[in-house]
C-alpha cells in the first residue's frame, strides 16, 4: 500500500468531481477566458464597429486551406484558427451558457485526472479535431457536390461558412468523463431525466451523427462535436501522447533537471517521474503515523513524507 491508498494521507490533497470549481483549476480559467471574450465582443463590436475578435478568430475552410480569391492552397494558411475559434461564440446567451455549463459539469473530473498541464492539451485537441473533422467533410463534400453526387454526411455547404464554440472541446471532455466514471448518474436538463454518464455520452454521439447524415440545421457543429470526441475517446486513452502539446521553446523528451529542494527525478520508460524516499521506507512512516500521531514523527521522517508528497504531485502534474 502507497502513499497514495492512504485515507489519512489523503485528507489535505484537494479533491474535485461532476460540477465542482477551484479558483487555481485550469478549467475555471477556460471558462473565465470564454465568458470574459464574448463580453469584450458584446461590449465593442457596436452595430457600425468591425468586431476584429470574431473576423481574426472564427474557423471556416477557406480560411485554413484556400486562397483568399478562393484558389485552393495557396495563401492565407491562418492555422491560428484552430485555437481562437474555440473561443468564441455565437451572439447572445444561449451558445456559450450551454458550452460553459457544459465544461462547469464535466471538466474538473477530466482535469482531476489528467492533471491541469494536460488537461489544457486535451481541451484543445479535441477541439483541433472538431475543426480538422469540419474542414475534411467540408471539402469532400464540395468536391463531391461539383460532380453532383451527394454522400451522407458530407457538408456541401459554402466554404466561408464559419465554425465557433468550445463545443467540441467540451464533446471530448464528455467522452472522457464517460471512461474515468461510466456509471455515474447524471441528470439532464432536457428531458429532465437521470441515466449513467456513458449512457449519456454515447447517446449525443449517436445524435450528433445521425443529425450531421442527415443534414440537420446544424450539421457543421456536429461535424465538430463528433470530432471532439472520437479525440476525446482516443487521448483519454492516450493522454502521455499529450507531453508535448506546449513544447514551444524545448523538448520534454529531454532529462529535466530537479529545481532546488525539489524531488529527484528518474527516467521510467519515455516519462520522468519524481523520485522520492523508498516504498519500505514511506509505509514504515505511514504506519508509525496512523499508530503514534504526527507529534510522534522525528525531523527526519516529517522530511519523508514532504519529499514522498511532493514526488507524488510531481508525477500527476506532468
Amino acid at each position: 500500500m502507497g502513499l497514495q491508498d492512504r485515507a489519512y494521507a489523503q485528507e489535505r490533497e484537494p479533491r474535485g468531481g461532476l460540477g465542482s470549481v477551484s479558483a487555481l483549476s485550469a478549467n475555471t480559467w477556460i471558462i473565465i477566458a470564454n465568458v470574459a471574450i464574448h463580453l469584450f465582443r458584446g461590449i465593442t463590436a457596436r452595430p457600425n464597429s468591425a468586431d476584429y475578435l470574431y473576423l481574426y478568430g472564427f474557423f471556416s475552410t477557406n480560411k485554413v486551406m484556400y486562397h483568399p480569391k478562393g484558389n485552393p492552397v495557396g495563401g492565407g494558411l491562418e492555422f491560428w484558427r484552430f485555437l481562437t475559434f474555440q473561443f468564441l461564440h455565437a451572439p447572445g446567451l444561449m451558445h456559450v451558457g450551454m458550452n460553459m455549463l457544459g465544461l462547469y459539469i464535466f471538466g474538473s473530473l477530466v482535469e482531476q485526472h489528467l492533471g491541469r498541464k494536460r488537461y489544457v492539451a486535451f481541451y484543445l485537441t479535441c477541439g483541433i479535431f472538431g475543426a480538422l473533422m469540419y474542414l475534411l467533410l467540408n471539402v469532400l463534400g464540395v468536391a463531391f457536390n461539383a460532380m453532383s453526387i451527394k454522400v451522407p454526411g458530407f457538408l456541401a455547404i459554402d466554404v466561408n461558412t464559419p465554425l465557433v464554440g468550445a463545443s467540441a472541446g467540451v464533446f471530448g471532455i464528455i467522452m472522457a468523463c464517460a471512461y474515468l466514471s461510466p456509471n455515474e448518474m447524471v441528470q439532464l436538463m432536457f428531458p429532465p431525466i437521470t441515466m449513467r454518464m456513458k449512457v449519456m455520452a454515447y447517446g449525443y454521439l449517436a445524435l450528433a451523427v445521425l443529425n450531421l447524415i442527415f443534414g440537420g440545421t446544424n450539421a457543421g457543429g456536429d461535424a465538430a462535436h463528433v470530432g471532439g470526441a472520437i479525440a476525446g475517446y482516443f487521448f483519454i486513452r492516450n493522454s502521455h501522447l499529450l507531453r508535448d502539446f506546449f513544447d514551444v521553446l524545448n523538448d520534454s523528451r529531454q532529462p529535466k533537471t530537479r529545481p532546488r529542494g525539489g524531488p529527484r527525478l528518474r527516467l521510467v520508460g519515455d516519462e520522468m517521474a519524481a523520485q522520492g524516499p523508498s516504498e519500505e521506507e514511506i509505509n514504515r512512516v505511514l504506519d508509525k503515523l496512523r499508530t503514534s500521531g504526527r507529534e510522534s514523527l522525528s525531523a527526519s521522517e516529517q522530511e519523508t513524507l514532504r519529499s514522498a508528497t511532493a514526488a507524488k504531485r510531481a508525477v500527476d502534474r506532468s
